[in-house]
């Protein structure tokens, strides 16, 4: 949600519909939002102190912490610096 909202806010300009959007993810029954706690902040931390040799941001370390300790390997994301760490980076949706 974090990146989701920010990113839309900064494209677009437009404080109500990233408002819009954070509320739409907050009221999904679909989306599932991961929660950071002190292991998700440690765990993060160290995963950005270590990987110098990818651009991640702080955020972006959360994220990537947060999906390998809940089995995801599948991140949507127009960053390929998660395929760095071994995600399958999804960037479009499909239209199946």
């Amino acid at each position: 949600m974090d990146e989701a909202v920010t990113l839309l806010r900064a494209r677009t300009r437009n404080h109500k519909l990233s408002v819009r959007l954070g509320t739409d993810i907050l009221a999904s029954k679909t989306v599932i939002l991961l929660k950071t706690d002190d292991e998700a902040l440690t765990g993060s931390w160290e995963l950005y102190k270590q990987r110098s040799d990818v651009a991640l941001s702080f955020t972006d370390s959360t994220i990537a912490f947060l999906a390998k300790k809940h089995f995801i390997s599948d991140i949507f994301s127009y960053d390929a610096d998660f395929g760095a760490l071994g995600f399958h980076v999804l960037n479009r949706l499909s239209h199946s």
